[in-house]
């Protein structure tokens, strides 16, 4: 598959089962269901909850967590 996550294009293989947080580095889950909103990504635009979405299901989409929201710091 190949999505892009936070504005650089990657090629992922990934099993069938694993969920888009299982292989988005350091996007918490705190309670795997849903309920809780911690791994919310937006996925072309659309607020999704990451645990609760097929990583398979990300081919082609980009994808923006919030470390590509959060201002870069600039050293001086």
């Amino acid at each position: 598959m190949k999505p892009t996550i936070d504005g650089t294009p990657r090629q992922l293989d990934v099993e069938p089962h694993r969920t888009l947080a299982d292989v988005l580095n350091g996007v918490p889950v705190a309670c795997a269901d849903g309920t809780c909103g911690a791994c919310m990504v937006l996925a072309d635009g659309d607020e999704i909850r990451s645990c609760l979405m097929l990583a398979v299901q990300s081919d082609g989409v980009r994808i923006c967590t919030v470390r590509d929201l959060t201002p870069r710091r600039q050293d001086p």
